[in-house]
């Protein structure tokens, strides 16, 4: 029992130090500029796999999951060329499922990542990846957008219900006091590339 509660500590203590290294996939409140500027890829996709893993840091090995998405929309960054596709993988640190353990599971020092389905869509602002290969989305959940309704006419919004995605950023008073909730895709879109640039 003490050599577990040993491991379960180091375990621990590796994945703070890995999660201290993904320093733009903060829990504080960002806007979508600053959510932009730190971002490494900005993409919209749709979930193709889903895999569970490991990577070997600190010492001892943490669980991640990869998620392979088509890139339908490249907003920023560069991605990978497949068979004529473009292909984005994010390796997160975490699980897919929760720890069964109940030690485990009111503690654990893995931040919660947004879970994406596979076949769904998304528009996702992530972090350069770590020497590990660990990616995050920019503000964990703020970084993660869902995107649901018909073609054309989709509706996007965050883990965090889109609040505070305006804050303290200039523009139209009507965006920026905008209360929380789903916003058009093409109006997210058109503002983040005015954000990054051609």
């Amino acid at each position: 029992m003490q050599r577990l509660t040993l491991r379960a500590v180091l375990s621990m203590a590796a994945a703070l130090v890995v999660c201290c290294s993904l320093s733009a996939a903060t829990v504080q409140q960002l806007n979508l500029q600053q959510m932009c500027d730190r971002a490494d890829k900005i993409f919209r996709g749709t979930v193709l796999d889903v895999r569970e893993g490991t990577v070997h840091a600190g010492g001892i090995d943490l669980p991640t999951v990869t998620y392979r998405l088509r890139v339908d929309d490249a907003l920023k960054g560069s991605f990978l060329q497949v068979k004529g596709l473009q292909i984005a993988e994010i390796k997160m640190i975490g699980k897919l499922k929760a720890s069964d353990s109940a030690p485990l599971r009111s503690f654990s020092p893995l931040p919660e990542l947004p879970k994406l389905v596979v076949g769904q869509e998304y528009l996702l602002l992530t972090t350069r990846p770590s020497s590990a290969g660990l990616s995050a989305t920019i503000g964990l959940a703020q970084g993660a957008f869902g995107l649901n309704g018909k073609p054309g006419q989709e509706m996007a919004v965050n883990g965090n219900e889109n609040r505070g995605l305006f804050l303290g950023m200039p523009g139209p008073t009507g965006l920026v006091a905008r209360p929380p909730g789903p916003l058009p895709y093409t109006t997210l879109a058109g503002m983040i590339r005015t954000i990054v640039g051609p």
